[in-house]
């Protein structure tokens, strides 16, 4: 790659910092030549290279260059082993094979010159007729796993294996069963027959004898006359529909049964060899790789969709641990104590009346491309983006003591982060802004709401009306409480009643007691990280 940018605006950056000290754009590593640069892009708060600021400069290997509290060491790869390309001719023996070409071709015989008395002849000829097979048996196994690797369906996958074994052995009838991972039961998933006029909707009747042999001792099963077999006379499926032959096989990852591949005979003249179990093992340790390929490969493509959906609004830690154990979400509405954060740009409105709509989008794009981080920080879930506005739940969709201390920790950093956004505005003309919070703790139903056709996981109840309408009361750069956000959080913030300590809310009949969090006068800190300290204690009513 020429170039690896260096910032933090998530969108615009290889390797992103979430630092109020990094700018957005910050830093670049430029290619040229065999070499690399460090490029600084104008940053306020520069880069550094042996402790002093640079503008650019020339990497070697090991170098070590700093950006805010980040260290990065530089590892030239270029110095790996070089190869010389010489012109030599090619010797006069050469050996050439086709990728295709799995054995090298076998010497014809004349059958008409071989005496039948001959006995030694005769077994040469057998011994040779029994490689050629094995021949073909190789080249189709080459095919079949060139197939696999490219396929990552598994009825595509059991098309192609149930073809290639009616080709190349006497089966009549093929049947895969795989285990659920629930129950651990064996489901039929596929199911051919060598002669398409059978019914693909007819009942088979399966030998439970053989599938518990082959399950149990996890080995490749064949019985040359099913009949005659000891181990198998009980079986009942056998008996009645006449089958003569039949072989089973598991289908293994790692120290798991996927399941089995399932083939029988009823032609009485033709059975199944040693060399057609010999085939089907070989079959099936392919199969196997494929199977559990495509069952990866669905399960990532299902769980990664399921993460770039949660993580729009859910911190990492969340949805891992959902992913993890997907039953621990209950899906639908549920009560629950949580704390609602509801933000708002003061004056922006005014201010996007006299910008080109798409500054407008780029403003509102960069700020909440500051704030919903230090949301996820503060494990909290992004509900939604209101217009200039963002509301924000702390503790859910798993309940957590810390839920309020979390909310007003994250407050505090949203109003620290605006000193950084409006340093980044002011630098391109812009005008600043500035945000009013409100948050309140309470009783809500949160869960998946909406229609069929689209689902929010949210909150709704009066203790998010509420919330949002402290918010409405906050001027810019203030942080509005309510009383039982701060029963919750104790001591842990320095806070004074809001004005008169009370406030008149829409919708509210006696007056709302609300305080306002002092967040200029608290240390930074991590969120993980709060301790108790004796602040300003609570207001009582007189």
């Amino acid at each position: 790659k020429d170039e690896t940018r260096i910032g933090r605006a998530a969108n615009r950056n290889d390797i992103v910092l979430d630092d109020g000290q990094v700018s957005r754009e910050h830093a670049l590593l430029k290619r040229i030549g065999r070499r690399v640069m460090i490029v600084d892009l104008g940053s306020a708060n520069g880069t550094f290279f042996g402790g002093q600021r640079v503008k650019e400069r020339i990497l070697n290997n090991e170098d070590i260059f700093a950006i805010s509290k980040y260290t990065f060491t530089f590892k030239d790869q270029t110095g790996t082993v070089a190869v010389k390309y010489e012109e030599q001719k090619i010797g006069n023996t050469v050996l050439l094979r086709k990728p295709d070409q799995v054995v090298s071709g076998l010497p014809q015989i004349d059958k008409n010159s071989i005496s039948v008395a001959d006995f030694t002849s005769k077994t040469l000829l057998d011994d040779i007729e029994a490689l050629r097979k094995k021949a073909e048996t190789l080249s189709r196994l080459y095919e079949l796993n060139e197939m696999l690797g490219s396929v990552f369906g598994v009825e595509e996958i059991f098309k192609k294996v149930s073809e290639l074994m009616f080709r190349l052995t006497p089966a009549d009838r093929f049947l895969v069963l795989l285990k659920d991972s629930a129950t651990g039961q064996l489901t039929p998933v596929a199911a051919e027959y060598r002669r398409r006029s059978t019914s693909s909707n007819q009942e088979i009747s399966v030998s439970k004898t053989v599938l518990d042999r082959v399950m149990s001792e996890r080995v490749s099963l064949l019985s040359f006359d099913t009949q005659a077999d000891s181990r198998l006379a009980s079986a009942k499926s056998i008996i009645m529909q006449n089958i003569h032959s039949v072989m089973c096989a598991p289908l293994l990852a790692k120290d798991d049964l996927l399941g089995v591949i399932y083939v029988d005979c009823q032609q009485v003249m033709q059975m199944f060899s040693e060399d057609d179990l010999d085939f089907l093992n070989a079959i099936a340790g392919g199969t196997s790789i494929a199977v559990d390929n495509a069952m990866s490969h669905k399960r990532l493509v299902r769980e990664e969709l399921a993460r770039a959906t949660y993580s729009r609004f859910m911190p990492k830690h969340v949805v891992d641990e959902i992913l993890a154990n997907p039953n621990a979400l209950s899906l639908g509405g549920s009560n629950a104590v949580v704390t609602m954060l509801f933000s708002d740009v003061r004056g922006f409105t005014s201010m996007s009346e006299s910008l080109p709509p798409e500054t407008v989008v780029q403003i509102l794009n960069e700020y909440f491309a500051d704030m919903g981080p230090i949301v996820f920080d503060h494990h909290g879930l992004l509900d939604k983006y209101m217009g200039d506005g963002l509301m924000a739940l702390f503790g859910v969709p798993y309940p957590s003591d810390d839920a309020a201390v979390n909310a007003v920790a994250a407050a505090v950093a949203m109003q620290r982060r605006m000193e950084v956004v409006n340093r980044d505005l002011k630098a391109r003309g812009l005008s600043e802004i500035a945000i009013g919070i409100g948050i309140n703790t309470g009783m809500v139903t949160v869960g998946y709401i909406g229609s069929e056709q689209r689902t929010d996981y949210t909150a709704i109840g009066d203790a998010v009306n509420l919330a949002a309408r402290l918010e409405k009361e906050a001027q810019a750069g203030q942080i509005i409480i309510s009383q039982a956000t701060l029963n919750a959080i104790g001591n842990q913030f320095p806070v004074r009643p809001c004005g008169c300590g009370e406030v008149k809310v829409k919708g509210k009949r006696e007056p709302v007691q609300i305080y306002e969090i002092l967040w200029e006068e608290t240390m930074p800190r991590d969120s993980s990280e709060i301790q108790s300290s004796p602040y300003i204690p609570r207001p009582t009513k007189s």
